[in-house]
């Protein structure tokens, strides 16, 4: 005999309307019996089943058991086809489940039916019905058209039923119901709690994560307004003064600040002449090679001495070039001097600076990936590329001459 187990999750009733929607529709017209004597699986499920063929003529007795039931040949075995039951787990990979044997469902499907009909059946005593229904006390039997919205099929039904069934506190408010009123009430209350423990529940673990992500972002503690600059500087101002005099302490450190103040010129100095040119051709010899040099020089000692950095140099890049080149474009179209807009420009760049310290900014770049440089490098890509081409046509056009321009010329001599 061929079994299949499928893992299905529990219904949500915080945000799952149809779920409580369900439950208060169908308890309404739903067969509920209390106390079956009866000890058999036969028994009880055809008690079960004639109450309700009694209340719903759509099907017969027959109908419902030839699909609950496994069939061979046309025989009858006392194994359901169909079932929904909460488990445990070991936690470990690999590990076993075992079955709560306490309440069972057993669904299927008539194409016969047009609405979908629940019965629930609790036990007068704990019985013994076989495997995984050894200490059955509740059982549900669902039953829905073969033909039904997503959200109205058998197993959507049953897992919303399930739900409630799993909660050990709601069956032994169950048991302890003493009529089929108090019976339903009890289960229509239930779902009500369910639906706002669910909803308190999500929000403590949304606010466990906003808390845990400003803490991973921010670090712990209470957050106030120059807190990371404060921080800094806390950490930076014990290291300060090392960061000068160890250049000069120790065996052979003078010639290593010669040979390192030799490498670092030259390595400054010849990304600044190249960005320097091409400065100077963007802005027509507003910023040339010596106002680069110049202010390479001034940003980088005034950095070091109150950034606390010495060690990070400062160097004209690629977006930089780009970027005083718009600027200039703009000043140029709207009819502004240029350094008074770039000066401009600079002021509202380090307003903005003075809020990011202030706010720790900063620390939300550890959700950047490598996709965003990758982006920004292709963009620079792109941007030189143009700007190459288009060096390239215009030298052309200037430096050579156009064909048929000289064969006209050698024809009119």
């Amino acid at each position: 005999m061929y079994a299949k187990h499928e893992k299905i999750p529990m219904k949500d009733f915080g945000s799952e309307v149809r779920a409580t929607m369900d439950i208060d529709h169908l308890l309404n017209k739903s067969v509920l019996l209390l106390d079956l004597q009866e000890t058999s699986l036969e028994e009880i499920f055809a008690k079960i089943i004639h109450e309700m063929d009694i209340q719903e003529p759509e099907f017969t007795s027959e109908q419902v058991r030839s699909v609950l039931f496994t069939q061979d040949a046309g025989n009858q075995f006392h194994i359901l086809s169909r079932t929904v039951q909460s488990i445990c787990t070991t936690g470990t990979i690999g590990g076993s489940f075992d079955y709560d044997q306490t309440w069972i469902c057993a669904l299927c499907m008539l194409n016969t039916v047009q609405h979908r009909h629940v019965a629930i059946a609790r036990l007068s005593h704990p019985t013994n019905l076989g495997r995984t229904m050894q200490d059955l006390r509740f059982i549900i039997i669902v039953i829905a058209p073969s033909r039904a919205k997503g959200t109205k099929t058998a197993l959507e039904t049953t897992r919303t039923f399930a739900t409630l069934f799993a909660d050990m506190d709601i069956r032994q408010r169950l048991v302890m119901a003493q009529t089929v009123d108090q019976f339903r009430s009890t289960l229509l209350q239930a779902a009500k709690e369910l639906a706002v423990d669910q909803n308190q529940w999500r929000e403590r673990k949304t606010s466990i994560h906003l808390s845990q992500a400003k803490e991973q972002l921010f670090g712990p503690g209470r957050w106030y307004p120059f807190r990371g600059l404060k921080d800094d500087f806390c950490r930076r101002i014990q290291f300060y003064a090392s960061d000068y005099l160890d250049g000069i302490r120790g065996p052979k450190t003078i010639q290593k600040l010669f040979s390192s103040i030799v490498f670092l010129y030259f390595a400054c100095i010849l990304p600044a002449i190249a960005f320097g040119v091409l400065n100077d051709d963007n802005t027509e010899g507003g910023i040339n090679v010596r106002k680069v040099i110049f202010a390479q020089a001034i940003g980088g000692i005034f950095f070091a001495i109150f950034g606390g950095q010495p060690i990070i140099i400062l160097l004209t890049t690629v977006p930089l070039a780009i970027y005083i080149k718009v600027i200039y474009k703009i000043s140029q179209e709207l009819g502004y001097d240029f350094y008074a807009m770039y000066a401009c420009v600079g002021l509202w760049c380090q307003l903005f600076l003075i809020i990011y310290s202030s706010t720790e900014m900063c620390s939300l770049m550890k959700l950047a990936t490598r996709s965003a440089e990758e982006m920004f490098s292709l963009f620079i890509a792109i941007a030189f590329t143009v700007e190459s081409i288009r060096a390239i046509h215009t030298s052309f056009l200037n430096n050579y001459h156009n064909c048929d321009e000289d064969h006209g010329r050698r024809k009119i001599a």
